[in-house]
């Protein structure tokens, strides 16, 4: 019995081994980019041109492909005097883009904006939760897929540039797009994805088209206590998601209360952010995934 006792108990805590390796892997990526040397990954010093390398060094190492040349899919800035962070007309920054091939050309969609605001004067703004928090998950989860044997849908993870500028990067992807749309069976984005004690809220979860995979998701979570709720919201342009749902069904989760260091200021740093519900967030969505 008691030897019974010892290798139960070993099983019973794989689960927590598993995912305290989860979120240490998210805390790596949190605070590689969030390092000084990002510049807060804007504009200042080509910050966001150093996080997209980094992004980029990521996928390679762990397998995953080119969806184009390098990785890279440049874009140039517009006028954006209008709205915070500003930046040069004529700037050229890129989107990173790699996919994991499947048995099917049927696709699921990770995305994140890997970009901040960069720098006011000497002040760097840090990103941790905004949204270097999004961009480890994404990661995350190509990793954790690159190591499966066998895999039905091909998987895409996409990491944009210039989101805090107007959602331009993936409003260029949406005008110029790697992949075909109407293969897209759900894009998934995620952004501010630290703190979460009070849940993750679902936006664009009550459209035709995506209304399913969102009940999907309540369910799987209402039978195993992933979140403390999921909300659900309409759809809006603020993250980007929005110009791809025009083409595919398309999500954007975040999360719900705290902690995590602030948003849009310079607080916002990686001992700021809280990832005690990551890994059980992180594990809701593979859930959902092994149920597609």
């Amino acid at each position: 019995m008691v030897r019974f006792a010892r290798i139960l108990g070993f099983f019973l805590l794989m689960p927590m081994a598993l995912q305290a390796q989860d979120s240490a892997y998210a805390r790596r990526v949190i605070r590689d980019l969030t390092a000084p040397s990002m510049y807060g990954r804007g504009m200042q010093n080509r910050g966001d041109s150093i996080a997209a390398n980094y992004v980029r060094n990521e996928l390679k190492s762990m397998g995953v492909k080119p969806l184009c040349k390098n990785y890279y899919q440049y874009f140039y800035f517009p006028n954006t005097t209008s709205r915070p962070p500003i930046v040069k007309a004529g700037y050229r920054s890129q989107n990173v883009c790699g996919y994991i091939p499947g048995e099917s050309d049927s696709m699921i969609v990770f995305t994140a904006h890997y970009e901040h605001l960069g720098m006011n004067g000497d002040t760097i703004f840090f990103g941790a939760h905004d949204n270097a928090s999004g961009t480890a998950a994404v990661l995350d989860l190509a990793r954790m897929i690159s190591g499966q044997d066998h895999r039905h849908y091909t998987y895409v993870f996409l990491f944009f540039g210039g989101e805090e500028s107007g959602l331009i990067g993936s409003g260029f992807f949406a005008d110029m797009p790697l992949v075909k749309m109407n293969k897209v069976k759900l894009l998934i984005n995620i952004d501010l994805f630290c703190g979460g004690d009070e849940g993750l809220m679902v936006v664009n979860a009550n459209d035709c088209a995506t209304k399913p995979y969102v009940d999907m998701l309540d369910r799987i979570n209402e039978e195993r206590g992933y979140a403390a709720k999921i909300g659900r919201r309409d759809n809006a342009p603020n993250s980007d998601h929005y110009f791809l749902s025009q083409f595919c069904p398309a999500i954007f989760i975040y999360t719900l209360g705290g902690p995590y260091g602030g948003y849009h200021s310079p607080t916002d740093t990686c001992d700021g952010c809280g990832l005690g519900n990551y890994p059980r967030f992180l594990t809701l969505i593979r859930s959902f995934l092994e149920s597609l």
